[in-house]
């Protein structure tokens, strides 16, 4: 359906190229469609790694139909180039997520407070964990182990997201559903907050907690720390305020101790954040204007 839908509108639309963003599921069909109609692909966040998610092998497909390839940091610049893609067509830029993040007008704590009718008192962990698309027994074990962690701190409370729409989702969902109905006093669980109060709760938790790819890219730019749970992110470059830990609730409740730290600002030095790439969509936009598509489809594999 998504292969056939790309294909009506790439040939009513005409577009000179086409621009993806990621690896989901959804945007191997515009690639695939893009390609046979001959149309140029520009790819973003190409050349990373998760190793615990089908997204990986999608990621790399959509990598090698496209044509123009902008990395969010030099590993994968570099890693892009490994699989033979053209170094003149490679470009490290940053991700847009995070110069969208911190551009963006966020919610006071109170403003926050009020918009989900809910005190999170002095402190609150930000909560998401997504499945772990190769390994449903790990993801279990992972959101178990995490509830049993965050039980070690009955004073913070808990502000949890929906996992996404990926295989054994609703299993995950009946999970997080059953804590929170649990625990009403001190656990907000929501299906989505939405762009602008995800990005405040961010702004205002003392740690992210799970195995989110926000907590990777983003939150390091909110001088916040991620507790990385398992290996649904294992393979990502990451700043050192990512802690990973394994999926049992001594390492999980270890991480979250020196986020602790971390939040206490006693350590500052690990919020560098290497998704940062300062102004990427101008970086983005002065690429795709030199680039010529008269001349850009793909014609050898590139062997350093």
């Amino acid at each position: 359906m998504a292969l056939m839908g790309f294909a009506e509108s790439f040939k009513r639309l005409e577009p000179d190229m086409v621009v993806l963003l990621g690896d989901r599921f959804e945007a191997l069909g515009a690639a695939q469609a893009a390609m046979f109609a001959n149309i140029p692909i520009a790819h973003l966040h190409g050349g990373e790694a998760t190793e615990g998610l089908i997204d990986e092998a999608v990621r790399h497909a959509i990598s090698k139909m496209s044509h123009v390839h902008f990395a969010s940091t030099e590993t994968y610049r570099q890693r892009l180039v490994q699989m033979g893609e053209q170094p003149s067509t490679v470009h490290n830029v940053g991700a847009l997520g995070v110069e969208s993040a911190t551009k963006t007008a966020l919610l006071s704590r109170t403003e926050l407070e009020e918009s989900i009718n809910f005190q999170l008192g002095e402190r609150f962990f930000l909560v998401t964990y997504h499945p772990v698309t190769l390994d449903v027994n790990e993801q279990q074990e992972g959101v178990r182990a995490l509830f049993d962690a965050i039980d070690e701190y009955p004073d913070i409370k808990v502000l949890i997201t929906f996992p996404n729409a990926d295989t054994f989702g609703r299993q995950l969902i009946a999970m997080v559903k059953d804590y929170a109905k649990q625990n009403p006093e001190r656990v907000y669980l929501t299906e989505s907050l939405g762009r602008v109060r995800y990005l405040s709760a961010l702004e205002h938790c003392c740690c992210v907690i799970g195995n989110s790819s926000s907590g990777i890219i983003e939150a390091p730019s909110f001088n916040v720390a991620t507790v990385d749970i398992g290996s649904r992110q294992q393979g990502r470059v990451r700043a050192d305020s990512v802690i990973h830990s394994r999926n049992d609730k001594e390492s999980i409740t270890k991480a979250i101790e020196t986020g602790l730290v971390y939040h206490s600002g006693e350590q500052p030095e690990v919020f560098n954040n290497p998704y940062d790439g300062g102004k990427t969509s101008e970086s983005i936009i002065a690429v795709l204007k030199q680039t010529d598509l008269s001349n850009i489809l793909k014609k050898r594999f590139y062997e350093a």
